[in-house]
């Protein structure tokens, strides 16, 4: 969708923009992009490019003469070419394909969100069992503005349970991975917040594995993380 709106040189800066701040959590000049990157143009025209990316909805600045950080759309195009990349299906990290395999949740969750800096969560829905862990590594990577945001991330914690039997039929297509980014999301209402899912079949049952982090989340590693236990699924 987002993903075929841009080409070439725009495409690049806008994910090359995107990638710098979710990596340093710093608006994105013109000059940065320059020094970093060879889109073969001057800082003049790269900052044209991220003037039409703003006035298209992709950028933000966040005040004037500042550079630029990703919008939700933004996030959105990132995304869709983070699933899109073949270099991202890699091996899952061998001491979690291990507790995968042997559906170890608690202590696969523990090692998931320690690795990732992420809520992990895994669901069999048939079974109605739902295990949770590392709300203190989202909360201590969040970048907060108000009391309302925690108390929202803390409510979306408790309420993950009863949501995701709610959005069931959202794993019913053929994408195994979906990410939700802000309130689009149907298992989380924060704003802050991005979720990344992917649908699993061990031993004959389902189980849902959700990654939940800041909008600055490592999508990339994330998504070589669920690719690759992908594979250890097709193992078993």
């Amino acid at each position: 969708m987002y993903y075929a709106m841009l080409i070439g040189r725009t495409q690049n800066i806008l994910e090359a923009a995107v990638r710098e701040f979710i990596k340093f959590g710093e608006p994105i000049s013109s000059s940065w992009l320059f020094d970093h990157y060879n889109f073969g143009i001057k800082p003049a025209m790269i900052r044209f490019e991220l003037n039409d990316l703003t006035d298209r909805g992709f950028l933000k600045q966040p005040y004037h003469s500042a550079g630029r950080i990703p919008t939700n759309r933004g996030y959105e195009f990132f995304v869709e070419h983070v699933l899109e990349d073949e270099t991202a299906d890699m091996p899952a990290v061998p001491y979690l394909s291990e507790l995968f395999e042997k559906t170890n949740w608690p202590n696969f969750l523990t090692q998931l969100s320690h690795n990732l800096d992420l809520l992990g969560v895994a669901a069999d829905l048939k079974e109605g069992r739902v295990y949770k862990d590392g709300l203190e590594n989202l909360i201590d990577n969040l970048e907060w503005d108000s009391r309302a945001e925690i108390k929202s991330v803390i409510r979306d914690f408790e309420e993950i349970d009863k949501r995701l039997k709610e959005a069931e039929g959202i794993f019913e297509d053929k994408d195994f991975i979906k990410i939700f980014i802000g309130r689009k999301s149907p298992v989380t209402k924060s704003r802050s917040l991005s979720v990344m899912a992917g649908d699993y079949e061990i031993d004959g049952e389902k189980i849902v594995l959700l990654a939940i982090g800041p909008k600055r989340m490592d999508y990339e590693g994330t998504a070589k993380v669920f690719k690759g236990l992908k594979k250890v699924e097709s193992r078993k």
